[in-house]
C-alpha cells in the first residue's frame, strides 16, 4: 500500500496546480500572449495532457509495465475529463471566472491526446 501512495503524488500535484491556475488565480493577472489565438484553450489542453500523462506514467510503472487497459483508460482518461468538467462547473462560483464548454473540450482533447500517445507507445513496446 505504501509503495502505491508514491505513484499518486505526481498526478495529485498536477491536479492541484490545475485547480489553482483555473480557479484561484485572477484572470487579469495572467499575461496574455498577443500572437497566440485562444491561448487559454491551449493552456487547458496542455494542463490536461500533462495530468493524463502523469497518471499514465505512474500507473504504467506501478503495474510493472503490464497495466490493465480498462483501468488505465478509467484513471487516465475518464477521471481527468470528469475533473475538467467539475472545474468548469466550480468556476461559475469564483468571482473572476466562468465555466466554458470550449475549455472543457480542450481539457478532454488534451487527455485524449495523451491516451492516444500512450497506446502508440505500448504497441511499439510490444513489437520490440
Amino acid at each position: 500500500m505504501r509503495s502505491s501512495i508514491r505513484y499518486i503524488i505526481l498526478p495529485a500535484l498536477v491536479a492541484l496546480v490545475i485547480f489553482y491556475v483555473t480557479c484561484i488565480v485572477n484572470v487579469d493577472s495572467i499575461p496574455v500572449p498577443k500572437k497566440v489565438l485562444h491561448y487559454d484553450k491551449l493552456a487547458h489542453f496542455l494542463m490536461f495532457f500533462t495530468l493524463s500523462a502523469a497518471i499514465y506514467f505512474d500507473y504504467y510503472w506501478l503495474h510493472k509495465r503490464k497495466p490493465n487497459k480498462y483501468r488505465l483508460l478509467f484513471f487516465g482518461l475518464i477521471i481527468p475529463v470528469i475533473y475538467g468538467g467539475l472545474i468548469e462547473i466550480v468556476q461559475e462560483h469564483f468571482f473572476s471566472r466562468s465555466g466554458d464548454w470550449y475549455d472543457f473540450y480542450a481539457d478532454a482533447l488534451g487527455s485524449l491526446t495523451a491516451t492516444v500517445i500512450l497506446f502508440i507507445f505500448i504497441r511499439m513496446r510490444r513489437k520490440q
